[in-house]
């Protein structure tokens, strides 16, 4: 099968829908390949392939340094799991799109990391009872006063963050009962802080010990699927806004996945403008 991954521009978890539903249209022919030749590129969102460092149980993949053609058209506009996507571009005549939908978000259990991976995360694994915190703030946090801006449902703003980094300690008592927490994040000023917070507590720590860079991304391509697959090993993760990786990790795995930004609690008005906001932006667009 040709996999031609070169049109999603956007992040790793688009690119891994995409991988997810040429797996789901193999799954379902009368014809399976057990060869997926991909061809891919390094992007300014994602600036590492999937083929480096992850692999498809019982798939071969070879990697392509040219272009092939394929017969699904996917990008990082039609990607999201959602029965219009599969609709867009299903390419059976007899199966119907419930179907291939159902079978894309099963497929994500295929995914596993590659033969580099699995060597470090030999040493960094979490205990199994295990709360995972992801931490994503760099490219999602935004000031108040720049609400009428808001473009994304998993956005936070920079007082609720501030609010829950201060504040890690008496949310993790109150509402969860784990003494082993993995720490995952994109910002090296959260992550320390947090760590330095948690170490003083009754907590056993774990986290990827990474080298943050300066840049819109600001871990390694490795880096960051350490910490993807070592929180796929908590029995729940505790996410400020969720968003892709979460959902990966739920597909996968099927963890509990707990985004602290839909939760009731003294922000939830805040939440729900933003959210207000946003569905009159789509509202606006589809309109006109």
């Amino acid at each position: 099968m040709i996999v031609d991954l070169s049109k999603i521009n956007s992040g790793f978890s688009d690119k891994l829908r995409a991988v997810t539903f040429y797996i789901a249209i193999n799954n379902l022919n009368s014809k399976k390949s057990k060869i997926f030749h991909i061809f891919e590129k390094k992007t300014k969102e994602c600036p590492f392939r999937f083929s480096d460092y992850c692999e498809i149980k019982n798939i071969k993949i070879i990697k392509l340094k040219n272009k092939r053609a394929s017969t699904i058209n996917l990008n990082s506009y039609n990607t999201e799991i959602t029965i219009k996507n599969v609709a867009k571009n299903n390419p059976f005549k007899l199966i119907s799109n419930q179907v291939l939908f159902e079978e894309w978000k099963k497929s994500y259990k295929k995914i596993m990391p590659g033969k580099k991976l699995k060597r470090k995360l030999k040493n960094n694994n979490p205990p199994k009872n295990s709360l995972g915190l992801h931490l994503r703030t760099t490219d999602r946090t935004i000031k108040f006063s720049k609400i009428l801006n808001i473009q994304f449902k998993d956005t936070i703003f920079n007082f609720q963050l501030e609010f829950f980094k201060r504040n890690i300690y008496k949310i993790l008592q109150n509402n969860y009962k784990f003494k082993n927490i993995y720490i995952a994040a994109d910002s090296k000023n959260i992550k320390d802080f947090i760590i330095s917070s948690l170490k003083e507590t009754k907590y056993n720590i774990y986290y990827n010990d990474l080298i943050f860079k300066k840049g819109f991304r600001k871990t390694s391509g490795e880096d960051f699927l350490i910490d993807f697959f070592s929180l796929s090993k908590c029995e729940i993760i505790l996410s400020t806004v969720g968003a892709g990786v979460t959902q990966s990790i739920f597909l996968i795995k099927g963890r509990k996945i707990i985004n602290w930004n839909n939760q009731f609690n003294r922000f939830f008005l805040v939440r729900f403008l933003s959210l207000f906001i946003i569905f009159l932006k789509k509202i606006k667009t589809n309109y006109f």
